[in-house]
């Protein structure tokens, strides 16, 4: 089957939208360790802590460019370990899916259908879910060139009207009630939670052999870390870093807030509305991947008939009583267990994969050659 190509600004798209997702919904950053009108100092420190983080799947992504994720594994590890840790991405995109449907769905009930039952907004969610991952990575990234910017524009519209009610006082005194190890522990456990470096590992086998990993990653980062600073800067200066800290959607309130020429109101409409396409983008992002790999796996001639059994393991999941309760929820987006989570598919297992492919390296050089080939008659 002739595999679809991105491009990079899809690729690019995806990772942002996927990674804004979390901060338009909730912020974690505003409960680390110490949080307090430093915590945009937090922010700035986490992108240094992503780049480290990410280092090693960077790594793999160019030095095996043109493989895909199992081939990758396979080259490595062999057959059977090499299985043993794809299960591993698949099981954590399966988490990923669950995890920000719970998240999905508790916002929903808590701030705009309060009376709808779960299961009605899991299926509203997981039908568009289901047919954009069934399509595929090209569809995906089509989508996301139009979902995303919407939500980027969003952004910007809410900053601009809400400058009048910002106090910018409120981030002062600067450094005076932070200690440097709070700081970086707070940066670090920030950045433990930014996974979308896998969408890079898994969709980048779609880009063309043009395009730069590296420089499309870089800009998704910048992008990321602009969009995050201008949510959270004029939450924090409007709603105070105590109150911002105990809401459960601290940008939707701030957004609540918002008027426009002292007449329109209710503004919290076009949160809303560039809030729910990024969500179920991001859902049908993690759904495509674990779908995707797992065919792979199975040597499936296609993802596609994996997306309903995948899907209907989250749904049924996510309606287990003690799943869909509201302590459970916040316990696994919390800094106790999300980033512990997160960590060692991003970082300890790929450092593994790197320390195996320079112990094994003369050996791979012929069966990447050999994999490269394969991908690239694929392509044509």
């Amino acid at each position: 089957m002739n595999k679809p190509i991105i491009t990079t600004v899809q690729l690019m798209m995806l990772a942002v939208g996927s990674a804004l997702v979390f901060p338009y919904t909730f912020m974690p950053i505003l409960n680390v360790p110490n949080a307090n009108q430093d915590v945009w100092i937090v922010l700035l420190l986490a992108f240094v802590y992503i780049l480290v983080i990410n280092a090693p799947l960077l790594f793999l992504m160019n030095r095996f460019r043109g493989m895909t994720v199992n081939q990758i594994t396979d080259a490595i590890m062999g057959k059977v370990l090499g299985k043993a840790a794809v299960l591993v991405f698949i099981f954590f995109f399966l988490y990923c899916f669950i995890a920000c449907s719970l998240i999905t769905t508790h916002f929903m009930n808590s701030y705009l259908f309060s009376a709808t039952p779960r299961w009605v907004l899991l299926l509203f969610m997981v039908v568009p879910v289901c047919y954009a991952a069934y399509k595929g990575a090209g569809t995906i990234g089509r989508l996301s060139v139009f979902i995303v910017p919407v939500v980027i524009l969003t952004i910007l519209f809410f900053l601009l009207f809400g400058v009048d009610d910002m106090d910018i006082s409120v981030l002062t005194p600067v450094l005076t009630d932070s200690t440097f190890l709070d700081l970086n522990l707070g940066a670090f456990l920030t950045a433990a939670r930014f996974s979308e470096i896998l969408i890079f590992f898994v969709f980048s086998y779609y880009l063309s052999k043009q395009a730069s990993i590296n420089k499309t990653y870089a800009v998704a980062l910048a992008v990321f870390g602009v969009c995050f600073m201008l949510i959270l800067v004029p939450t924090v200066a409007v709603l105070g870093v105590d109150f911002a800290k105990i809401s459960w959607n601290p940008y939707y309130v701030y957004t609540r807030q918002v008027n426009a020429l002292s007449f329109l109101e209710r503004l919290q409409a076009f949160n809303t509305l560039a809030w729910f396409p990024a969500t179920v983008l991001k859902l049908a992002i993690y759904m495509f991947m674990a779908a995707r790999v797992l065919s792979l796996m199975f040597k499936a001639k296609s993802h596609k008939k994996f997306v309903i059994p995948l899907a209907a393991v989250g749904f049924i999941v996510c309606l287990v009583p003690f799943m869909s309760n509201s302590g459970t929820i916040k316990l696994l987006s919390s800094d106790r267990v999300f980033p512990w989570v997160i960590l060692p598919v991003i970082f300890v297992l790929p450092c593994l994969l790197v320390a195996v492919y320079f112990i094994r390296r003369k050996k791979l050089k012929p069966l990447i050659k050999k994999a490269q080939s394969h991908n690239s008659e694929i392509s044509k």
